[in-house]
This record gives structure tokens, C-alpha cells and sequence, in this order.
């Protein structure tokens, strides 16, 4: 079959000519502009000289499918146009006219609509819905000189190139909540493309009758969701909020009927809102059992897929497992050893075991102490010395200092603990290894379980946040200089403003990363002491760029570390410990939300 195709390049008719092309028709084209890769069958020009065109390319013409509609529009202006195209049909001499409406025009009631409902001409609807309806009509009026007049009906077409799916569905509140514009029962008119475009192709395919029949056919999935299922699924699933909600159709009606009394005495004509409303608070429901049936198509498809699909959504990043659950059944630990017995042994380790009543035996070693701190309820040796039966061992000290506690470890260890970090190069990392095989060792990386930290794992289980798009680290904190211990003072030396101060942070922001680091920038100043200032740098790994800022000695103590995941952003924060994700742009809301719940995290803290 010859066959003309009008708005080719409009998102509904998107792939047809191709899908008609592979069926074995001679497929044309008319567009008002010329396509980025037109072939001889693709014609564009003005469709005032449509007839002309195509009648002195084509000739003849079995089929014209007509797409083609004055965007933003009015109905004269649709009317008049669409006789364009009914006069290039009759010059064509076209045997079968399809001619593609809209679900829009079939009546807004609480029942069930079909292929024999008609189009319905109401000034309450909306101007696409009346544009659509009268040009259907206008069409079945002029259509008198013989064949056949097909008219489609398609519901919400969902495919490739959609801006946005959700548009005239819900809303976005500033509070992050998709507010339902509508009924939560009422039903969404789904439709694929592809299977739109399958059902035409079986409309051309259909031998030709004689006469000038005029046949409706309707295209609606039979699983459309309802309202509240659709925006639930976009929430959930694509991050257009954190939660669909819905108000009842009563207090729709009565919003809208108190709404249309300042219009109207305003525009000084009647305004009916809730009439103009009433297609999203009826429950139409769509039957297209006898169109599929005609056709031999079935409309079902999996549209959570295929919105996934839209979005180009990718699987959301992995939290990476904790210690290994075995050692939560192990056998008590009667002899525990520490080398280091600073301050985050007194003032964390201690309290936690005492808490968890810890019954072994505590030895220890510190070349600065020489007697260990009184901790209620644990047997803490009084002198240094590490017991020679000892079997778990906890390392607080500092990183310099691993390679001879290691070499001085008794041999019935066989659990160790350190803090961080474990190495801080390669080599070291191998001569470790080396020097600890056979025994079960752990790094600690504590700040994984503050609770703002937890807070942020509980909410990556609920909410999908598909891919992480960037991660973005900003660390400002006071000078080494103004610790107590000797060591920490040298930071050039030890490395102290990357290996002790930001390695919590780096190791937060590299959670989700996998492959190997590539740095593609990394500047470093440093003060007048020698010490490392600022680390400027911009990395990625696999995907994923991360940028970091590091400074120490400005006179300023924040942490900001922020995620962009594809389905929404979050913010860990620290000093006060703070989480708090962000859907739609940081707003109001979200300023607000932040300052309180720093206000309430610095509250727990005192």
C-alpha cells in the first residue's frame, strides 16, 4: 500500500513510517519542516500548498494518517487547517482516511466509555479536549466523497521522547508531596507508542470496504492504574516526591465551585471549575475489548517498566556490608589487649564495653601512660604490658607506629582491630598484610554508624534512588596545630589532615564507588608552617565524578557531604550531625528542615 503519513516527526507518531516501512508499505511523509535525515518520500513545506506537494509527488494515495494538529491552537484555526489536509485526501483520491483524536473528547462521566460513545463539544472542557472534539467531528461531517474514515482514540501515550509523565496528573509541593489533581480512583488512560503504532499499521492492513463507513477505535491498556496508583509508583520509583497525597472528591468539589465565583465576577461571564475538573474526578473506565479484538492486538504492557525506562533509571548503589555477622555468635573474649589507650578509648571504647558488660580481661600499652583509667565494671590491668594469652586486639595508635606493634603481637592473637586508616600506601599496605596472615582483621571506620549516617542507609532502603550522578565533599576544619599530642601537631609529617581529620569524610563519600580512582585534578597549598592547607581535587570512579574541597587552619569547622542520585539529592552533615534529602531543588522547606534538625542533633549531643 501507498501510504502518506502527516507530523511524521511528532512525539505520537514517532517510529510509525519505520514500523510501516518493515510491514511492506511505501511509506511518505509531510512535516512542515525538513527532517535531519530526510529520504525522496520525505516531503515538508507549508500545509496551505499540502495538496499541491504531495499530489505532484505521490499521485495517488491508498491511506493517509493524519497526526497533524495546530499546537496551542484555537478550534477555527484547527478546523481550517485539518480542511487542508481533507482536501489533499481528496486529491489523492485516498481510499481510507485515519484520522487520530483523542480519549480527551469521549464524555467526563462515572461509567464506562467505548468505541460507540461520541465525541462530546463542551465549553467546560479544556481547550485541547475541545479542539480534539471538534475537529473529529468536523472531520466525519466533510467526509463525503467515499472510503474510509477511521478515527483513533488513543489515551496517554507513553514512549521515548515524553517530557513529562506526570504532567496534568499531580503537582509538586514545596513540602516535597506530589498532591493527586484529582480522584485517587480515578483511572489513567495508559497507551504504549509501540502499540499505537501496531494498531494502525493492523488498521492499513485491513481490506477496504466500499462505502464511506466510519469506524472508532479506541486504545487504552485494560491495566491502566488508577490516579493513586500511577503517582505512587512516580514517587516511589522515579523521585517525583517522597509521597502521593490525595484529597477527597468532595473537598475537590467544593475548592473548585468557591473558585469559580471570583472568576466569574471577574471575567463577567459563567465559570464552572468543578465542570471543567470533572474527567479527573469521575472514575471513567475504559473498555477496548472490541478494538483489540478487530485488530488482534492485545494493549496490555508493563508501564512501571516502561516509566522506569523514560527515566533511564539504573540500579541504586549497594551499602556496603558491616562486619561479618558470624562474629556477633563467636565464643566470649576472656583476654583483650589495646595498644593505645587515648582519647577515644575513654571516652568510647571503655563506656561500650562496660555497657555491654564486657567480663574478659583488659591488658594494654601506652608509651604515655603509665596507668590505665578506672572504668566501673572491667578488669583493666593497673600497669602496661600486653598479656601473653591475649586473642583480641584493638590498635588505637597512630598509623606510624603499626609496623612494630604488629611484629610485637603474641602468637595466640587472632582477631585485630584498628583504627583508621590501616595504610597509607601501597607498599605498607602489602608488608600489613604480610605480617598479619592468618588473622582476622577489622578497620574501623566509626563514623558509618553516627546516627545521621544510619539515618541515611534507613532512607536508601525505602526510597530508590537510582544511579549516583556526583558526590561533592566540603571539609573545614580548625589546625592541627592546636592538639595536645606532639604527634598530631606535625601534619605534614604524619599526614594528619587526610589520614586522621578527613578520612571519616572521604570514606563517606567514597561509600558507593567501585573501580579504580582516577584523578583528573589535585591542587595543594600549603601555610607557612609547612602544613598541608587546602586539597582541591576532582576524581572519578567508573561513572561517577566526586569533587572534594579539604581545608584546615580558616577558622571554620562544617562538613557538608552531598549525594546527587538520579531520583533525588541528600545532604549528610556534620557539626551538628545532620541528614536530610532533598527532592525538586533545595527549598524553604528544606533550609528549614535543616536548621532544625541541626538544632535538634546539637540538642542531643549537649
Amino acid at each position: 500500500m501507498k501510504i502518506l503519513l502527516t507530523a511524521s516527526s511528532s512525539f505520537a507518531a514517532t517510529g510509525l513510517a519505520g514500523h510501516l516501512t518493515a510491514a511492506g508499505h511505501e511509506v511518505w511523509t509531510f512535516n512542515r519542516s525538513a527532517l535531519a535525515n530526510p529520504s525522496s518520500c520525505d516531503l515538508c513545506g507549508s500545509y496551505d500548498k499540502l495538496a499541491d506537494i504531495v499530489s505532484s509527488a505521490l499521485q495517488n494515495c491508498d491511506v493517509l494518517i493524519n497526526y497533524a494538529i495546530v499546537k496551542n491552537g484555537s478550534i477555527e484555526e484547527n478546523i481550517a487547517f485539518t480542511d487542508l489536509v481533507l482536501d489533499a485526501a481528496r486529491r489523492l483520491g485516498v481510499k481510507r482516511f485515519i484520522h487520530i483524536s483523542s480519549i480527551s473528547v469521549l464524555p467526563a462521566i462515572t461509567g464506562t466509555v467505548n468505541e460507540q460513545s461520541q465525541a462530546v463539544q463542551a465549553k467546560w472542557k479544556g481547550i485541547y479536549s475541545r479542539v480534539k472534539a471538534a475537529v473529529e467531528t468536523h472531520v466525519i461531517e466533510k467526509w463525503k466523497w467515499g472510503g474510509e474514515l477511521v478515527i483513533v482514540r488513543p489515551g496517554f501515550i507513553l514512549a521515548q521522547g515524553l517530557v513529562d509523565s506526570m504532567v496534568g496528573i499531580g503537582m509538586k509541593l514545596p513540602t516535597g508531596q506530589v498532591l493527586g489533581l484529582g480522584n485517587r480512583k480515578s483511572i489513567i488512560p495508559l497507551i504504549h507508542r509501540d502499540t499505537v503504532n501496531q494498531a494502525i499499521s493492523a488498521m492499513c492492513q485491513k481490506p477496504s470496504s466500499a462505502g464511506t463507513d466510519v469506524t472508532a477505535h479506541m486504545l487504552v491498556a485494560p491495566n491502566a492504574p488508577i490516579r493513586e496508583e500511577y503517582l505512587g509508583f512516580q514517587s516511589l520509583m522515579l523521585g517525583r516526591g517522597w509521597k502521593a497525597i490525595f484529597f477527597p472528591a468532595w473537598m475537590w468539589c467544593a475548592g473548585l465551585a468557591c473558585g469559580s465565583i471570583p472568576l466569574t465576577l471577574l471575567k463577567r461571564r459563567q465559570f464552572r471549575l468543578v465542570k471543567l475538573f470533572e474527567h479527573n474526578l469521575n472514575v471513567r473506565q475504559y473498555d477496548c475489548a472490541e478494538t483489540q479484538k478487530a485488530l488482534g492486538l492485545n494493549f496490555t504492557f508493563d508501564w512501571k517498566k516502561t516509566l522506569c525506562d523514560l527515566a533511564h533509571i539504573r540500579p541504586a548503589p549497594k551499602w556496603p556490608g558491616g562486619a561479618n555477622e558470624a562474629a556477633t555468635n563467636a565464643a566470649p573474649v576472656s583476654s583483650l589487649a589495646y595498644f593505645g589507650m587515648g582519647r577515644i578509648v575513654k571516652q568510647k571504647h571503655l563506656p561500650g564495653l562496660a555497657r555491654n558488660k564486657f567480663s574478659g580481661r583488659i591488658s594494654w600499652s601506652d608509651p604515655v601512660f603509665a596507668e590505665a583509667p578506672p572504668k566501673n565494671g572491667l578488669q583493666i590491668e593497673s600497669r602496661s604490658g600486653i598479656a601473653a594469652d591475649a586473642t583480641h586486639v584493638v590498635i588505637t595508635a597512630p598509623w606510624i607506629t603499626r609496623a612494630k606493634i604488629f611484629a610485637s603481637l603474641p602468637a595466640s592473637v587472632t582477631h585485630v582491630l584498628t583504627e583508621k586508616p590501616f595504610a597509607v600506601n601501597r607498599a605498607q599496605l602489602d608488608e600489613f598484610k604480610t605480617a598479619l596472615a592468618g588473622k582476622s582483621v577489622s578497620v574501623l571506620h566509626n563514623y558509618r554508624y553516627k546516627t545521621n549516617v544510619r539515618a541515611f542507609s534507613k532512607f536508601l532502603d525505602v526510597h530508590p534512588s537510582g544511579a549516583l550522578r556526583q558526590v561533592m565533599l566540603h571539609f573545614e576544619t580548625p589546625s592541627p596545630a592546636l592538639e595536645q599530642s606532639s604527634w598530631m601537631k606535625k601534619e605534614r609529617l604524619h599526614r594528619i589532615l587526610l589520614t586522621d581529620y578527613a578520612i571519616h569524610y572521604l570514606d563517606l563519600a567514597w561509600l558507593f564507588c567501585e573501580g579504580p580512582m582516577n584523578v583528573h585534578r589535585c591542587d595543594t597549598a600549603f601555610n607557612d608552617r609547612d602544613e598541608l592547607e587546602t586539597l582541591s581535587a576532582s576524581l572519578s570512579f567508573n561513572d561517577t565524578p566526586c569533587d572534594i574541597l579539604i581545608r584546615q587552619g580558616g577558622h571554620q569547622r562544617q562538613c557538608i557531604l552531598e549525594y546527587h542520585f538520579q531520583n533525588y539529592s541528600a545532604q549528610l552533615r556534620f557539626f551538628p550531625d545532620v541528614f536530610v534529602p532533598i527532592t525538586g531543588g533545595q527549598g524553604l522547606i528544606d533550609d528549614a528542615r535543616l536548621a532544625w534538625r541541626g538544632l535538634w542533633s546539637t540538642g542531643l549531643k549537649v
